[in-house]
């Protein structure tokens, strides 16, 4: 009578640096976590066998032209929030996990909205000074994780784990 929709934890993360650090992630499982399924949110590839579906994001901002990011930024929010109701019309998000840029931000407050947990990891390469996403995130994640023992005096809080 009702469609049993399966759990998943979405996966959100960005090109390049943000990929690699997912992709570490997904190699390191537990053994606890090998049943795990995983939906990606990202305007970036990965394939692993326990990625069930993937979804496309756009970037929230443009690094190199700041004069295009109220545009880009209206876009983004718009496709984040599409996005995310197809996906949980189609799974049962049951936590988020992000490693790094902006593009986090909507799904997250989407996700503690809905009261589910949201993980994030501050970007590895980042020493002396943290990220715009990291800033925010710090305030929205209910774990927020460092790779650098120097940033804990932006994040106090922050969990240091080394790199990823």
């Amino acid at each position: 009578m009702f469609n049993k929709k399966t759990e998943v934890i979405l996966l959100v993360y960005g090109k390049g640096g943000h990929a690699a650090q997912m992709k570490r992630f997904l190699s390191n499982k537990t053994e606890a976590e090998q049943n795990c399924q995983y939906v990606t949110l990202s305007n970036a590839d990965l394939d692993f066998p326990c990625i069930v579906d993937s979804y496309f994001c756009i970037d929230a901002r443009d690094k190199f032209y700041w004069y295009k990011n109220f545009f880009i930024s209206i876009a983004y929010i718009f496709l984040a929030i599409v996005q995310m109701v197809r996906i949980c019309f189609k799974y049962r998000v049951v936590g988020m996990i992000s490693t790094g840029p902006g593009l986090a931000v909507v799904p997250s407050l989407i996700c503690r909205m809905l009261f589910k947990k949201v993980i994030f990891f501050e970007d590895w390469c980042r020493f002396s000074t943290p990220s715009i996403a990291g800033r925010m995130m710090y305030l929205i994640a209910n774990k927020f994780f460092i790779q650098q023992e120097s940033l804990r005096k932006f994040y106090p809080d922050g969990i240091y784990m080394g790199r990823l």
